[in-house]
């Protein structure tokens, strides 16, 4: 197995601790009432007067035994799809995007109901990214109902787990009413989720209206969460490297609490999305070397605390499918993949998670299944000791033709798919001169023509709309189609 760690074990266990003192003598803001009151309700001392409320240590630690260790995860037929947890590196898309770089035109625009279900027909026939997430928001619907939107078409072309989140602070209730419509009961979506919700706390060490009412009713509904603090490194949180960890371990912790005192054993992630803050341009680009190095810090925090992890790697932060965007997008997901963060949500983005492209997720499949092929585990495969293979040779005088290459290398050596150029000149001239942008077109279109998910019943796809738009003054039959 390839270790990599950018954090001894003395060092860890000290900014756990600093976290743990953080908690207790400062605490969190909290702005929600009804958090305030359950809180109060389970012991936690809270300060009218500064609004925070902190935490004993004996708690914290109590919560962190509670937390699982691993979650698994499931499809939207409740069949077992994946885990969140241990070793395994899980690609999603990151989300939430505001605007989209067309695939056909190379126009930066906002997005469309139709554009919306061409990546999640793309998305859902990738090799290497795991499961979609909402990346993007389109602006051809009423906001009201704008996040229902994204998972009502995520669950209308696709089988696969969603990872996605709601956008006001009663926007809950309503998407979980819409996933039990693919569960028995209550109880069955509990015990077999399909999503992973999103919730931030507002740095540094604040949790508002929105984010505590959405941790509450996920926990209640037995909805995965992950704790994402959006950190800005420089400006809401210490500059240095330790500071911000420490940080960072602290407001994810507050949310552990919170959601295993809500319900013991709840499901959690441990994740984030910080970003560099650069003071000239006042920018903060989440693909920073810094932003990269608190990523992989606090991954071995969540290791060593034994909760499954997230973050917000494999991304771009510039503006184009170019140079720069390949180097931040490969060198993040492998640092992710090498630290063993848990689900790894990026692939598609562009521009500070701005901006999402489907060229760019196509390409960016490619570079998970590099990962994944070089993550795999280095075994003894029949090539020690090495002596009769050495014997075999000099006798055959021929390595690929000999009964050990030809068992091992459909495994062994990794075959890459169109949008990796691994021809000579000549055979890139005879088999067209494509260049990448080609070749990524090509793969969108024959996704598309390939697809084939059976739509929703018709009576599943109108119960769905109803949950949708119930207590909204919104007709259903003006909402876009689905196509």
């Amino acid at each position: 197995m390839i270790n990599f760690s950018v954090l001894d074990d003395q060092l860890i266990d000290r900014i756990i601790d600093e976290a743990y003192q953080v908690l207790e003598e400062t605490g969190v803001e909290v702005q929600c009432d009804e958090l305030i009151q359950r809180m109060e309700s389970a012991g936690l001392p809270y300060n009218k007067e500064t609004k925070r409320i902190t935490f004993p240590r004996s708690v914290v630690e109590k919560s962190i035994a509670s937390s699982p260790e691993k979650i698994k995860l499931f499809d939207r037929d409740g069949d077992p799809f994946s885990t969140i947890g241990g070793n395994q590196t899980n690609f999603v898309p990151a989300s939430s995007a505001l605007n989209i770089l067309d695939w056909r035109t190379g126009e930066r625009r906002t997005a469309q109901t139709s554009d919306f279900i061409e990546y999640i027909k793309v998305v859902n026939q990738t090799k290497h990214i795991d499961y979609p997430s909402t990346a993007f928001s389109t602006d051809d619907i009423p906001q009201d109902i704008a996040d229902a939107w994204r998972l009502y078409i995520s669950m209308a072309h696709s089988r696969k787990p969603i990872v996605t989140g709601a956008f006001t602070h009663h926007g809950v209730p309503r998407m979980a009413r819409m996933m039990e419509c693919f569960r028995k009961d209550e109880n069955e979506m509990i015990e077999k989720p399909m999503a992973v919700f999103t919730c931030c706390p507002n740095s540094p060490l604040r949790w508002g209206i929105d984010s505590s009412h959405n941790l509450i009713d996920c926990v209640e509904k037995g909805i995965i969460v992950e704790i994402v603090p959006v950190l800005m490194i420089g400006l809401a949180v210490p500059v240095t490297m330790v500071g911000a960890l420490v940080m960072q371990t602290a407001e994810v912790l507050s949310g552990i609490v919170f959601a295993q005192l809500i319900k013991s054993g709840a499901p959690v992630v441990f994740g984030g999305a910080p970003g560099a803050f650069h003071m000239q341009l006042m920018s903060a680009p989440m693909t920073g070397v810094e932003a990269l190095q608190l990523y992989c810090g606090y991954a071995q925090i969540a290791h060593h605390l034994k909760i499954p992890c997230q973050a917000y790697m494999g991304l771009g932060d510039g503006k184009f499918n170019d140079p720069q965007a390949g180097a931040e997008t490969a060198s993040g997901a492998y640092l992710a993949a090498l630290s063993r963060i848990n689900q790894v949500a990026g692939v598609g983005m562009l521009d500070f998670v701005n901006c999402f492209s489907l060229e760019k997720l196509v390409f960016d499949d490619e570079i998970c299944g590099h990962v994944k092929h070089f993550m795999r585990d280095i075994e003894i495969k029949g090539d020690l000791p090495i002596k009769p293979f050495v014997d075999e040779v000099l006798t055959e005088q021929q390595i690929c033709t000999m009964d050990h290459t030809l068992e091992h290398w459909p495994k062994e050596l990794y075959m890459p798919g169109p949008m990796v150029d691994r021809t000579s000149w000549q055979q890139w001239e005879q088999f067209g001169s494509n260049n990448w942008q080609d070749r990524a077109r090509n793969v969108i279109q024959e996704a598309l023509d390939s697809y084939g998910e059976d739509p929703l019943e018709e009576g599943l796809e109108q119960e769905l709309k109803n949950i949708m738009c119930n207590g909204n003054e919104i007709n259903i039959d003006a909402l876009p189609k689905l196509k």
